[in-house]
């Protein structure tokens, strides 16, 4: 810990990075009220969905260019002020009338912001790896991870708080200005930065030359096939790649399963249906927060892929929680499994950090982003359609096969 408090580069960089997220938290938070003042509100809400979604499904292309990019540093901070003037502009919009098209366009802009802020990340990846050590990646991970789950929580009480009091206008001030403060944070320290982690621009410069869009297909592919041999040469991150997609999609629909079940079952909720999902939303939280925290100590020397096996155990128990309709089994499960998730995300971003070459980073997580995410989608999909013919505890079974599944393959290697 006072390794990373005295690296006062990565704590400017993880300061800027908080305010960042600060203002995009609640511009969230605004937008999801603002839409609730027009006639369709259920088609402006999945207009703003998919404007989230779909930057995540893209992680993969935009990690291939920014791993191309041979000024980090310097699209990082034009970044930072591209967003602050689409927000003016969002401001300067949302102060007419309330209706669908206006919707359209505040989401159209919020797509390219975010399109913005996945590319930012991106391009930190090889930063990071520069300003942290092998030896102590895992808990500065483990640590960031903690923090800013932490505060998200926070964020969305004081937005919960500011939408209530201030215009939607200002709100949206407030979101460009938090982008100005990190840009200022980044300006005091951008030449220091720059020495530290543009210094191979020159190698990368032919990499980045403009190409043909056949030729281009052809390179993406070929970087996703050169991702794929490398991440699998990894010990044990076969066995973990393997296993997420199937643990996130547990995760995925523990929430609308119980409301299910409740629907058919109104005694299955712990005093009411609201709080019962209140408590859900918590432990799941609480859980993820807790892990990432307790690797910085407690957890640090347990094992990526004794974590993993001790998750899916949980994820399995939980299900069977809910076959028995046993909700007091799901939620400490629910727990136990987010805590061990917030355990397994930091172990894992080290390795890989650990393991591959900077260049190759962003190209790497925005894969596996775009993997995991895909899974999630299938998940809620196969829900979504389950849900019209089958009962709750039907479902639960489905998912309980699926986790044991994966459980004896995590167990046997294959």
């Amino acid at each position: 810990m006072k390794e990373i408090i005295k690296n006062k580069i990565y704590i400017r960089t993880l300061m800027a990075d908080i305010i960042s997220n600060f203002g995009d938290v609640l511009y969230y938070l605004a937008m999801l009220n603002y839409v609730l003042q027009i006639e369709k509100s259920n088609v402006a809400i999945s207009i703003i969905n998919i404007s989230e979604m779909v930057p995540i499904l893209c992680s993969f292309v935009i990690g291939y260019f920014a791993d191309k990019n041979t000024k980090r540093v310097k699209t990082i901070i034009g970044t930072l002020v591209i967003r602050c003037v689409l927000y003016l502009i969002v401001a300067l919009a949302i102060g007419f009338t309330p209706d669908l098209m206006l919707v359209v366009i505040i989401s159209i802009i919020n797509f390219i912001s975010d399109i913005l802020g996945q590319y930012e990340n991106s391009l930190y990846y090889p930063i990071s790896n520069r300003l942290v050590n092998n030896e102590v990646r895992e808990e500065v991970m483990a640590f960031r991870h903690s923090l800013m789950m932490s505060l998200n929580v926070l964020f969305q009480a004081i937005g919960g708080v500011l939408i209530c009091y201030i215009s939607y206008r200002k709100l949206a001030i407030i979101n460009a200005g938090s982008f100005i403060m990190s840009f200022l944070i980044f300006r005091t320290i951008k030449s220091e930065l720059v020495e530290l982690c543009d210094e191979k621009a020159l190698e990368r410069k032919k990499d980045s030359e403009k190409k043909p869009l056949s030729v281009l297909i052809k390179s993406l592919v070929a970087e996703l096939k050169e991702a794929v041999v490398l991440l699998w040469k990894i010990p044990n991150i076969k066995e973990t790649l393997t296993t997420i997609p199937f643990l996130n999609a547990g995760l995925a629909v523990v929430t609308p399963l119980v409301v299910l079940c409740m629907t058919r079952n109104p005694q299955l909720s712990i005093v009411n249906a609201e709080f019962t999902i209140s408590i859900l939303a918590i432990s799941q939280t609480a859980g993820r927060i807790a892990g990432s925290a307790l690797t910085v100590s407690v957890l640090k020397k347990l094992k990526l892929i004794s974590t993993l096996k001790i998750t899916m155990i949980l994820l399995v128990i939980m299900f069977s929680g809910m076959i028995f309709q046993n909700l007091y089994i799901v939620i400490i499960a629910l727990f136990l499994t987010s805590l061990c998730t917030g355990c397994i995300d930091p172990k894992m971003g080290a390795i890989i950090f650990n393991n591959l070459d900077e260049n190759r980073l962003a190209t790497s997580f925005g894969g596996m982003t775009t993997y995991f995410q895909i899974g999630d989608i299938i998940s809620k999909g196969a829900f979504s359609v389950l849900v019209l013919f089958s009962e709750g505890i039907t479902i639960s079974i489905f998912y309980f096969i699926i986790s044991l599944l994966s459980l004896v393959m995590l167990l046997v290697k294959r």
